[in-house]
């Protein structure tokens, strides 16, 4: 199962049901989930968003290198040439 992190606290709807429900910042997510889903930008794959803390890390606003294409994403590959 992949998991997921709110990036921010929101109202919601639940698509399936149309109940109302909360998404509160830090809480992890089944990625898979309808919430998930229907609110996507509301959500990252980035572990930052689940860390717990009283005082901001350092590197917590650090990019993070994405280490693998996404489905369908095309990754340019620069070739070094090796001479002996």
């Amino acid at each position: 199962m992949r998991i997921v992190y709110a990036v921010s606290d929101a109202s919601v709807s639940d698509p399936s049901s149309g109940a109302p429900g909360v998404v509160r910042k830090g809480t992890h997510w089944s990625a898979d989930d309808p919430v998930v889903k229907a609110h996507s930008d509301l959500f990252s794959d980035d572990p930052r968003w689940g860390l717990a803390y009283s005082v901001e890390p350092e590197g917590w606003d650090a990019p993070v290198e994405q280490a693998t294409a996404a489905p369908g994403e095309r990754r340019s590959v620069r070739r070094v040439e090796h001479r002996g």
